[in-house]
């Protein structure tokens, strides 16, 4: 996708909106992807952009891919302890936290799985 295609339909986008609103996903994720290959400020002018909100997009756009990306998670089993009781603490790219205390080991995969998935 070439920048003067995305600076018309970002023009176009401007000129039919009905009034002040969001940016389509689809036109941020087209400044994203031209902002990853040719830098964010050149970008930023070319499409007339504000340059943190676009920079704050490729960020996300960043994360959601490095997370996706990875298919196997490697979980470090301990020895059996003591206490029936274990604690369990996760932590995401984005800094969302998760604690959970378990009796037993066998939903530990399927809990980290399912707090590590991206939703869009």
């Amino acid at each position: 996708m070439p920048v003067i295609e995305t600076r018309r339909r970002v023009d176009a986008w401007r000129r039919t909106r009905p009034k002040r609103g969001p940016m389509p996903v689809d036109l941020w994720g087209e400044a994203a992807e031209l902002a990853r290959r040719h830098g964010v400020n050149p970008i930023a002018r070319a499409l007339g952009l504000d340059y943190y909100s676009l920079k704050s997009r490729l960020d996300e756009s960043a994360a959601r891919t490095a997370v996706s990306r990875s298919g196997f998670v490697e979980v470090a089993v301990c020895p059996p302890l003591p206490s029936p009781e274990r604690v369990i603490e996760i932590e995401r790219q984005d800094g969302a936290r998760m604690r959970v205390r378990l009796s037993s080991q066998e939903d530990l995969l399927a809990m980290a799985e399912s707090f590590w998935e991206v939703r869009p």
